[in-house]
């Protein structure tokens, strides 16, 4: 690694944003397998996503990846590298419901798997694991 990819500032989500994010995310799929109302846990669901990504992505930190992301000359959208590590969790909001046995236990534990997987993947969903620095995304527009 050269001296100027060393001190190339880079952007990571907030701690905060990323917890509070990872817990919604988490619940959404662990309600899934609660013992109540089909009804209730869709409003559950969509009010824990909804709130999940509005916290991501109107945080003042996404000024800041916007800023990185035009100054390497790349357009600021969603990709499907965005996207695709959702697909988990959209298997787990799919398939969780479909199980026999509803109980609050399973809730905690598809509640801590999921809220774990998308602190993991949360960079990727945010678009910040993305931003390459600056000598790097030159070197490959030449190729």
């Amino acid at each position: 690694m050269s001296q100027e990819t060393r001190n190339e500032p880079v952007i990571t989500p907030p701690t905060a944003v990323r917890a509070i994010a990872s817990v919604l995310f988490g619940l959404a799929v662990g309600i899934m397998a609660a013992p109540l109302a089909p009804g209730f846990q869709v409003i559950v669901l969509v009010t824990t996503v909804g709130a999940a990504l509005l916290l991501t992505f109107s945080h003042p930190y996404r000024r800041k990846v916007r800023e990185e992301v035009e100054k390497r000359d790349e357009r600021y959208r969603t990709s499907a590298a965005q996207v695709a590590p959702l697909f988990p969790l959209w298997i787990a909001l799919m398939t969780i419901p479909l199980l026999s046995t509803r109980s609050w236990l399973l809730v905690a534990i598809a509640w801590v798997i999921a809220g774990a997987y998308t602190w993991l993947i949360y960079p990727h969903i945010d678009g910040t694991a993305h931003i390459k620095p600056i000598g790097t995304a030159k070197r490959n527009k030449k190729k």
